[in-house]
């Protein structure tokens, strides 16, 4: 069985022969451990391909400045070691340049017809994503865009509207040709709580949500979706609109509520509990939080995508009994489980 095959058959619950283990590593962690975290990352299996993991160059300033594709300007903090930075001048830090406001262009993804081609698709293919309430806090400003929400004012309505149709573009593009699936985002929750209500969500969003993923399953690929946060009021609204692969943070919620809602309906991408277990449990409550994990989600002849989020702060020891986890207990069938 391929990587590629595997993949897909954990997402569409069609008996892969291991549970698929995908890749995060931030980038303070390879500055912690050195060579010996991508001497161990590139000794373990990775069903997602793309080159052999390299540590990125530390920079050698302690804040760095850019600007995006959109016009944004951006504060990066070495010391932080894993955040994109923080919108330091927003694109549109008033509505007064909207009608001059241009999008960027879309990719053709010639580059990703090269490595689909170059690599026979042995791996599973990530296309054009999407994402709206971030990529619009970036472009106005996080203060700016729950004043416009709450105002629901024409111009956040157009704004939303035009990144639909981008991203319903570039999506649509990136699966024609040749990914298998469109990796969308947008952190939702706070610590125990929804960042807006969850009515304001389904009046404003969840609708262009669905036009979204109706546009990348109608060009045949995957919907899968990041949202970090306390979100457990809307779990059932993703399934609803057609996410095929979830990535929530379940320990915020606590893994047997959120099995409750996605287990056997929905692939979840795991993601292990970077803020107590990963970073400051023992090994032994590493290993036991993957079975629990593996346990709850992925005993559905798939249904699960492991994952743990490698950061600066998780001891080397860590990682390593993560990993051996993964292998251990992620080979089907799951008989260890009683």
């Amino acid at each position: 069985m391929t990587s590629r095959e595997r993949v897909i058959r954990a997402i569409e619950f069609g008996a892969p022969d291991k549970i698929p283990i995908y890749h995060y590593v931030m980038p303070g962690a390879y500055w912690r451990h050195g060579q010996k975290l991508v001497d161990l990352l590139n000794s373990i299996r990775n069903d997602f391909g793309g080159a052999p993991f390299v540590a990125p160059p530390e920079p050698e300033q302690d804040v760095v400045e850019y600007t995006d594709k959109w016009g944004t300007v951006w504060q990066w903090f070495k010391w932080v070691g894993h955040s994109m930075g923080e919108v330091k001048e927003p694109a549109l830090p008033t509505w007064d340049n909207w009608p001059q406001f241009e999008f960027p262009a879309v990719s053709s993804f010639d580059d990703l017809k090269q490595h689909i081609k170059a690599t026979d698709h042995e791996y599973y293919t990530f296309g054009c994503g999407a994402s709206l309430f971030e990529e619009m806090q970036w472009i106005r400003a996080p203060a700016n865009v729950y004043l416009d929400l709450a105002e629901n004012n024409d111009e956040i309505n157009e704004l939303a509207d035009r990144l639909v149709d981008y991203s319903i573009e570039g999506a649509t593009r990136s699966v024609q040709a040749g990914a298998d699936g469109c990796l969308c985002w947008d952190d939702w929750g706070a610590q125990q709580a929804m960042l807006i209500s969850p009515q304001l969500w389904r009046e404003f969003f969840k609708p262009r949500y669905k036009l979204i993923f109706d546009a990348i399953k109608n060009a045949g690929g995957h919907v899968w979706f990041h949202t970090d946060g306390y979100i457990v009021d809307i779990l059932d609204d993703f399934i609803e609109i057609g996410v095929d692969v979830l990535n929530p943070q379940h320990h915020v919620m606590g893994e047997a509520l959120v099995a409750e809602h996605i287990a056997g309906k929905v692939c979840l991408l795991a993601d292990l509990d970077c803020q107590r277990i990963l970073p400051h449990g023992t090994p032994e409550e590493v290993q036991q939080h993957t079975q629990e994990t593996i346990a709850l989600f992925g005993n559905y002849n798939g249904g699960l995508v492991l994952h743990g989020e490698i950061e600066p702060d998780m001891p080397f020891e860590n990682i390593e009994v993560m990993y051996e986890a993964f292998e251990k207990y992620g080979t089907y069938p799951l008989d260890w489980i009683e």
